[in-house]
């Protein structure tokens, strides 16, 4: 088996976390992402005790920045020389009320969706150095919430914030996105590297925990009334695995894929090429900076 350097964010819990582990435990060189250094250590320590594998390693950074979105992909690029897989996992979801980045830009899109898109093109050097390269991100059914084209004019919900509404679209645009940068690369001619979405269903993670206190009320009693059919994230996480090193979706690019590595149809009703020329505009306008 050819072992895989593979880059994994949000890794130190939740789905993220039983990635890094399914992966550890199939002998690949697993680097974890995380924002807090002591979870993350933590976490390195449990995934090589649990795998066997001491080829662990780990990367801070707080992927709200795209300060430290570079500095985590310069950290990469420095100390390995070829990346096989980047596993976009890392997200969050907000509050009722807006926050806003130390960088000016509405957090749940600096994390979902900015961040995503800039480190895969930050990253895309090292992973054309492999033979197989591969992106794989998250997104969520939650992108059927997003009705982006009364939105694209205010893509960071200045005017429009609403925390569910801020969660879907963010989730929405990544997967645009992801197609675009996956017709970039193939208009290159750039066929070593593919890329690919996943949709995880409804996992326990700490996913929008940091915020729980400010949700409203009407959705604290839905998230507990959905506790029964919320599934361990064991089942995404063994999927995001799958399609980081399966020979069996080598090649497969452009796809969106369920927890159980079903390949979906997604709904486009809003997708149009004149859409997804001002959206990519917009997001390549504030990664631009960090891309010199």
């Amino acid at each position: 088996m050819h072992i895989k350097n593979i880059l994994v964010t949000g890794a130190n819990s939740g789905i993220g976390y039983q990635t890094a582990l399914t992966l550890a435990k199939q002998g690949h060189h697993v680097i974890i992402h995380g924002r807090n250094e002591q979870k993350v250590n933590i976490a390195v320590n449990e995934i090589r005790e649990q795998s066997g594998n001491e080829n662990i390693d780990s990367v801070i950074a707080d992927l709200s920045l795209m300060t430290d979105v570079k500095k985590l992909a310069e950290h990469i690029k420095e100390k390995y020389g070829y990346l096989d897989t980047l596993v976009n996992n890392a997200g969050s979801q907000m509050g009722k009320e807006r926050l806003v980045t130390a960088e000016g830009h509405e957090k749940t899109m600096a994390i979902n969706t900015f961040a995503p898109l800039l480190l895969s093109k930050l990253l895309l050097p090292l992973l054309t150095q492999s033979p197989d390269g591969r992106i794989i991100t998250v997104s969520s059914a939650s992108y059927n919430q997003g009705t982006s084209d009364q939105y694209l004019d205010d893509i960071e919900l200045e005017h429009n914030y609403g925390f569910g509404r801020a969660y879907g679209l963010s989730k929405l645009y990544v997967l645009w996105l992801m197609w675009h940068l996956n017709n970039e690369l193939q208009e290159k001619g750039i066929k070593n590297v593919t890329i690919n979405c996943m949709e995880p269903g409804s996992a326990l993670t700490k996913l929008g925990s940091e915020q729980a206190k400010n949700r409203p009320l009407w959705m604290k009693i839905l998230i507990v009334l959905w506790l029964p059919m919320i599934r361990n994230p064991k089942t995404p996480g063994q999927t995001n695995a799958w399609l980081a090193t399966s020979n069996e979706v080598r090649g497969l690019t452009g796809m969106f894929f369920d927890s159980k590595g079903r390949i979906q149809k997604e709904n486009r009703k809003y997708y149009s090429s004149e859409n997804d020329q001002r959206l990519w505009n917009y997001c390549m306008k504030v990664c631009e900076p960090f891309l010199k």
